[in-house]
């Protein structure tokens, strides 16, 4: 009972003009059970009380729409979610709902729509993690590596013992660089160079210290390993085999922001969520080895709560990649069920190239608290 009037002051609080929804219907309220723009939909879910609901899918060319009921989700608690998320003071720009393979809901500020890019500033650190497991697959690294065996730069010296498992859980002993004193997203124009000329302040694998240089290293590996840019890598080994399309930033040197930027849509980035919802398989294709996979969402540093590049959220059997000002990709793998918010977000220049007048603008999330996200979430699923 107390859950429930929580929710209804959620509601009550939430701002007065409602997020807009995508679907057939142009009625607000109603979750869409077809798609106006070349989707399938769940036949199942739409009104053909004679067949069974289908099982679990694979997003094709465009994501397969279907109505909560028909995944065990209570499309009432989903629209307490859209309220929540879309308060005036969180500046959101889409908030998406996948289960089993399904598009169930979707919301987009009145700006904004399901082709409007987002982006996913730290985010993006997920997805590095992600190529290091397809290089992982491919025999060409190893989590214990040093990253002294892939990039020269630290083949022998104070940062000889550091491996890609420190880089990966945040413990590599190496801090913050402010030699650029807006730190390292207005470097010009080599980030990587910048990231590299670090030396230790304390031993890997001592203690958790979220540092983004630490992550543009590991673009430098992937980039060695497999001897080509990171972008190709992404493009061939992620993105295609998912059908994502996807552009992410570089320095003025070529080198992929691999802490930060991607731009894509909500739709999209959640065919990554579903990626590792499932495993790292898609649509029986072992794209990322399982292995990797649980090790991480494995909490292996920051008191448990931080894996390979994925923030655990173990209350709620989850885990996330998290960005600046709230970019969420929330995974729940027992319900396969993904879920995306991205905030209001401006691209300044004509280019992905982080040089000169070319970068990201979003906007904070104020008051927005993804403890209380998770929990709205689940409270959606039925028993």
């Amino acid at each position: 009972m107390q859950v429930r009037i929580l929710l209804i002051s959620l509601v009550t609080m939430a701002c007065s003009s409602a997020p807009s929804k995508r679907g057939n219907s142009r009625d607000s309220t109603t979750v869409p059970t077809s798609s106006d723009d070349g989707g399938t939909t769940d036949t199942a879910a739409s009104g053909d009380t004679g067949a069974l609901p289908l099982g679990p899918t694979w997003p094709g060319l465009e994501w397969t729409v279907s109505t909560p009921a028909a995944r065990g989700m209570d499309a009432d608690a989903l629209e307490l979610l859209a309220q929540y998320t879309f308060r005036e003071n969180h500046n959101t720009q889409a908030l998406a709902v996948f289960k089993d393979g399904y598009l169930v809901g979707e919301w987009y500020a009145e700006t904004a729509g399901a082709e409007a890019l987002v982006t996913t500033w730290s985010m993006a650190k997920s997805v590095t993690s992600a190529l290091i497991g397809v290089g992982v697959r491919e025999g060409l690294l190893s989590v214990e590596d040093t990253v002294g065996t892939h990039l020269p730069e630290w083949a022998t010296g104070p940062n000889a013992g550091i491996t890609l498992r420190h880089l990966l859980t945040m413990q590599s002993g190496l801090p913050e660089k402010f030699t650029e004193p807006n730190g390292i997203y207005l470097v010009e124009p080599d980030q990587l160079a910048y990231a590299l000329e670090r030396e230790p302040i304390r031993a890997p694998g001592e203690r958790f210290l979220y540092v983004n240089e630490d992550s543009m290293v590991l673009g430098g590996v992937i980039e060695s390993a497999f001897g080509r840019p990171t972008v190709d890598v992404v493009e061939t080994e992620l993105l295609e085999p998912l059908g994502m399309s996807a552009e992410w930033w570089v320095d003025g040197a070529g080198n992929a922001l691999t802490y930060c930027c991607m731009d894509s849509t909500a739709q999209d980035l959640a065919r990554f969520g579903l990626l590792y919802a499932r495993g790292g398989e898609w649509n029986g294709t072992q794209i990322i080895p399982a292995d990797f996979v649980a090790d991480s969402i494995t909490g292996h540093s920051y008191g448990g709560n931080y894996g390979l590049h994925w923030w655990l959220d173990a209350p709620h059997n989850a885990f996330a990649a998290i960005g600046l000002h709230g970019q969420y990709l929330w995974v729940k793998p027992d319900a396969d069920l993904v879920v995306v918010r991205f905030g209001t977000y401006e691209r300044m220049g004509e280019e992905a190239v982080r040089t000169g007048w070319n970068y990201h603008a979003t906007e904070s999330s104020g008051s927005f608290n993804p403890t209380l996200f998770a929990r709205l979430i689940t409270d959606a699923l039925v028993e």
